[in-house]
């Protein structure tokens, strides 16, 4: 007769408070695992309401998914394509091919859609051209039928032209997307796309000067995006908004709690770590991004098209604070197209800013880590 395992010998309620505070999902399933005992315990436990993002990190052949609910433990679960972005309940926007092969897959289910390689320019240059998608966010989830996938695309509308980054419409499924901006003037040099939100029934566009561009896509009679009706609003920001001595690494909006937050990410120079980060409200009357002296309560995971805010009264021992990753190539038009000895994804610029007062600082998690000719970092979004 087999001896039985001794954990499976533990006081039921013991192990059901234990899972009770254990807050990580992925750490309950494996619990789950140990034995029929334990299964019983994590069936029974407290069901998990709130959740965090985990931090999607693909060294150079493999990713991992670390938690930073259970302390940045290594979960690593999957190896990965390029990753451009993430939607709630699991769902990762990648390129299995770098520059093709766009999907939208689900980690947890294994649902998947088909993404559009090609992007249609009706207004500047007419034509069709295959394009590479750099972020993108949904206006609901994938299996709804009235999704729409709005993103920021880069393509080539002539061999010897150099890329454009335009804004993009398309619904999962589709196979071609379409960058019809109407009025078309919205769009152009020094207007270029930053970071999109869904924010409001519209779609948000961020562009590298802070302005907005908010954008509905129209439909025909069967239900193809045919482009999208756009306004640009010129925002500024209130005085002393970022010094001409801060390199602007990044800008990024955030919905939180029923306003449009712009979170900037700062550094000493071009080639230095995040150093620090400022984060502006958007006020429509007058146009301002108008800087938040505090945090207030939250805590705001960026990454572009897929920025989160969440309650620290929510979690117990969590402090204000702006958790970020390294997407310093989103600015390389030209890594995804390189030899995979030659492509060197950043990942060392991974971290939380802590807005303590009199001292803000920012603790970096893996300042050693190797560049990936994979993918840049993504957020695994609860």
């Amino acid at each position: 007769m087999a001896v039985p395992l001794r954990w499976a010998n533990l006081n039921i309620n013991l192990v059901i408070e234990i899972v009770n505070r254990v807050p990580c999902a992925i750490d309950r399933e494996r619990m789950a695992a140990v034995c029929q005992a334990w299964l019983a315990a994590v069936v029974q436990a407290k069901p998990l309401t709130y959740q965090l993002p985990s931090l999607f990190l693909p060294p150079a052949n493999v990713s991992g998914v670390y938690c930073y609910l259970s302390g940045c433990r290594d979960h690593n679960m999957l190896p990965g394509p390029r990753y451009f972005g993430s939607y709630d309940g699991g769902w990762f926007f990648l390129a299995y091919g770098q520059t093709r092969g766009h999907r939208l897959f689900n980690i947890r289910t294994g649902g998947s859609h088909e993404l559009p390689d090609v992007v249609a320019d009706l207004f500047t240059t007419v034509g069709t051209y295959s394009m590479v998608v750099l972020a993108a966010t949904l206006s609901l989830p994938p299996d709804h039928l009235a999704c729409v996938a709005a993103g920021i695309v880069t393509y080539q509308p002539d061999l010897d032209a150099p890329r454009r980054r335009h804004v993009a419409f398309w619904r999962p499924g589709d196979k071609m997307a379409v960058c019809n901006v109407v009025p078309n003037e919205s769009v152009g040099p020094g207007l270029e796309p930053e970071d999109v939100v869904y924010y409001r029934d519209s779609f948000y566009f961020l562009t590298q000067d802070g302005h907005i561009l908010v954008s509905r896509p129209y439909y025909n009679r069967v239900g193809d995006i045919l482009g999208a009706l756009s306004k640009l609003t010129r925002f500024q920001f209130q005085e002393g908004g970022c010094s001409d001595e801060q390199f602007v690494r990044a800008r990024y909006l955030v919905s939180s709690r029923g306003e449009l937050l712009m979170v900037v990410r700062l550094a000493a120079h071009h080639h230095a770590p995040t150093s620090s980060f400022k984060v502006f409200r958007m006020t429509l009357y007058p146009r301002t991004w108008f800087e938040e002296d505090a945090l207030c309560g939250r805590m705001l995971f960026v990454g572009r098209g897929c920025s989160r805010s969440y309650e620290v009264s929510q979690y117990p021992g969590f402090k204000d604070g702006i958790f970020f990753l390294d997407d310093r190539s989103f600015y390389d038009a030209e890594m995804m197209f390189r030899r995979v000895n030659e492509r060197q994804y950043p990942c060392s610029d991974i971290g939380k800013w802590s807005p303590d007062r009199p001292s803000p600082h920012v603790d970096l998690y893996f300042p050693e880590r190797v560049p990936s000719y994979n993918s840049p970092p993504a957020w695994l979004l609860p």
